[in-house]
């Protein structure tokens, strides 16, 4: 068995899509994710902005649970026992997503005339909020059991699964299976990923693909949301209607697909010089990515929608002191937060 050693670009592409998540949800109301708080205006230019973040930054950590996952199969030679694995998940994934669900729920979306114990505890285990990715993370992971156990690498399993995540469920899955179809390609693909990285740095790790990327990314956001999303069909049939779900779902997986790749290649132009190491507090940061990403969005929302922050900094500098505020507070939280015993329980 390989020993154990710090995959440097995950350490970078870690931390790195973790801020890009948090830039994007202190931008999100004026891209239309979230409502514009009391008094705010939109802002052509930052809906822009989300517009280019939004297109990779959450497929991508599901790409790298899969492409830490091949690692630890691969080159450390770890079989995981189904249930054993499905216990260590649920407590990393399941068990915090029920945990900070309750303390979401309650803070911001309780609501005594309309309150369902049953949905409640529905929405508990399928992820409040943006706890949704937990527990369909515990689903891709599942599937990467199956995978890991046989090092199961297949290119017609990988364009099953690109087919399987553009095409749209019209109806909702509980427990956090709703977007598992869609995930569940990045993960196979972080799993390839590191399989083939070998062979993919020898033909694509080279400044001319870089650039190729990075402006076949932007060409595609650009095309995407000036003609795809702004197509009108409301009245059209229903299978014109599918046909534009069909065609949306494949230039996300196309800008998704390109954005990672872009922010892959760019940072491994550097790991894989020789000698090469990240600051240390680049190492140490991805350590707490786990409850950035926990943290983030109880305080952005605090701040947009429950205090007077927005009407005291205005339209054009609240996404900018509201991301410098949650990302400080964020790691702060974080920080002390796995210093304590079940700290390290939940996120550590």
């Amino acid at each position: 068995m390989a020993s154990k050693k710090i995959l440097y670009e995950v350490s970078i592409i870690r931390p790195l899509v973790i801020l890009l998540l948090v830039v994007m949800h202190s931008f999100s109301m004026y891209g239309g994710g979230w409502e514009l708080p009391k008094g705010m205006e939109i802002v052509v230019t930052y809906k822009w902005f989300v517009k280019f973040i939004v297109g990779f930054r959450i497929e991508t950590i599901a790409l790298v649970a899969g492409y830490v996952f091949a690692y630890q199969s691969i080159d450390l030679g770890r079989k995981y026992d189904i249930f054993p694995f499905i216990i260590k998940k649920f407590k990393r994934l399941i068990i915090p997503a029920i945990f900070f669900g309750f303390i979401y729920f309650f803070l911001f979306l309780y609501k005594k005339e309309i309150f369902s114990s049953r949905e409640f505890i529905l929405s508990l285990v399928s992820g409040i909020g943006h706890l949704w990715f937990l527990p369909m993370l515990f689903w891709c992971f599942l599937f990467l059991c199956f995978i890991g156990k046989h090092d199961f690498q297949n290119k017609w399993l990988f364009i099953i699964l690109a087919f399987l995540s553009i095409i749209p469920i019209p109806f909702e899955i509980p427990l956090g299976l709703q977007r598992v179809f869609h995930f569940l390609f990045y993960c196979y693909g972080g799993y390839l990923l590191y399989a083939n990285r070998i062979l993919i740095y020898n033909k694509f790790l080279n400044k001319r693909t870089i650039i190729l990327l990075c402006v076949l990314y932007i060409l595609l956001v650009v095309i995407n949301t000036e003609f795809i999303i702004s197509l009108n069909i409301d009245n059209a049939s229903f299978f014109v209607r599918g046909l534009k779900s069909l065609l949306f779902g494949f230039f996300k997986l196309i800008i998704s697909c390109s954005g990672i790749m872009m922010v892959y290649l760019i940072v491994s132009k550097f790991t894989v010089r020789e000698n090469f190491k990240p600051y240390n507090w680049v190492i140490k940061s991805s350590a707490i990515c786990y409850g950035v990403y926990v943290y983030h969005q109880f305080i952005l929302i605090w701040l947009y929608y429950y205090s007077s922050f927005p009407q005291i900094v205005g339209t054009y500098w609240l996404p900018w002191l509201g991301c410098i505020i949650t990302l400080s507070l964020a790691i702060l939280f974080a920080h002390f937060t796995i210093k304590t015993k079940i700290g390290r329980f939940l996120i550590g």
